[in-house]
């Protein structure tokens, strides 16, 4: 063989050689996801079940590590996905609110993640988390599950049959604090982890909580009463970084972004089963249950109490209250 001709099949052997090692060196993407609340909680193992399933789905093209409960605090966990820390979050949206203020559209939602999607409220979301947070807002998980103020006492109601909270004291969240204060309570801002010791010495008497966990959590050993109607909904949703997400290979993005709406879809349905499921145990295990007399007007200062503190934010940071009343028409059906 002519020297030249040699050097140059040589040459182009090895550079398909060097070429197929790098791709195999690339083949497998690692991404990494955190959660926020304890392992024992039902949003947990759906997050989880989550990750398995984005793994199984996108098995020798990426590969999702879930990092441990604690590994990053639940109000440091929006911090992290938006500078590239991790990867993944199954987070509340009100556990950022300050950052996205009309994330109060997701958690006053009385809608569902479909039918979002489907008017197109979600890609407004989307683009907000992109915009302002560096974040991918991938999916709507766990939803469906509303929220019930839980006590120790007796709830007492005023004159306009709205809850008495006088020397109630209540454990506040982002999600619902704004609610509590425009219903007079005493509010006392702490983690869900933080809850149980606080009911044992007296810092607070009552607390609000989805329809299901009250009794893995154990505070049904000190919370004996509910007040009905729900208000609100779970807002978990699954966020992403924005750097990562854009620098995937597009079948990678298909595949993860599918994945999520199958688990946002699957979540809710599992959800609302548990719902029925709880109330009844609630209820074998000796907690009564209350109907707020004026339940119109109790759902609607939820829903006010909540967009007031959207708007006041939005002013407070400069922004324009431009989609503060469309995703309310959109969020609300």
């Amino acid at each position: 063989m002519n020297p030249k001709l040699r050097t140059f099949v040589c040459a182009a052997g090895m550079a398909a050689i060097c070429a197929a090692g790098s791709t195999a060196v690339q083949a497998e993407v690692k991404l990494s996801l955190v959660y926020p609340f304890p392992d024992f909680l039902v949003y947990t193992k759906s997050c989880r079940l989550l990750a398995d399933s984005l793994n199984e789905a996108g098995a020798g093209k990426f590969s999702v590590e879930v990092k441990p409960f604690n590994s990053i605090g639940m109000f440091q966990q929006a911090s992290a996905i938006q500078k590239g820390v991790v990867d993944f979050t199954c987070l509340p949206a009100a556990f950022y609110g300050r950052s996205v203020p009309e994330n109060e559209a997701i958690s006053t939602s009385n809608s569902g993640p479909a039918d979002v999607r489907a008017n197109g409220g979600m890609k407004i979301i989307d683009d907000l988390h992109q915009k302002h947070m560096n974040m991918k807002y991938l999916a709507w998980v766990d939803s469906g599950v509303a929220f019930h103020i839980y006590m120790k006492e007796p709830p007492k109601f005023t004159s306009d049959g709205m809850p008495d909270l006088a020397g109630v004291k209540m454990r506040d969240n982002p999600i619902y604090g704004a609610f509590f204060r425009a219903l007079q309570a005493e509010t006392h801002q702490m983690k869900s982890t933080e809850v149980y010791p606080a009911l044992q010495k007296g810092v607070v008497n009552a607390s609000a909580w989805t329809s299901i966990g009250v009794m893995s959590l154990k505070w049904d050993e000190f919370l004996k009463h509910r007040l009905d109607p729900e208000f609100y909904q779970t807002d978990i949703g699954l966020i992403m970084n924005l750097d990562k997400w854009k620098s995937l290979d597009p079948g990678i993005q298909e595949i993860i972004q599918r994945t999520a709406i199958e688990h946002e879809n699957a979540s809710r349905a599992a959800r609302q089963a548990e719902v029925a499921k709880e109330a009844e145990e609630l209820k074998a295990k000796g907690m009564t249950f209350h109907d707020v007399p004026n339940a119109a007007d109790y759902i609607k200062l939820s829903v006010d109490s909540a967009y007031d503190r959207m708007e006041a934010r939005l002013k407070d940071s400069g922004r324009p209250l431009d989609w503060a009343k469309q995703l309310r028409a959109l969020y609300q059906k």
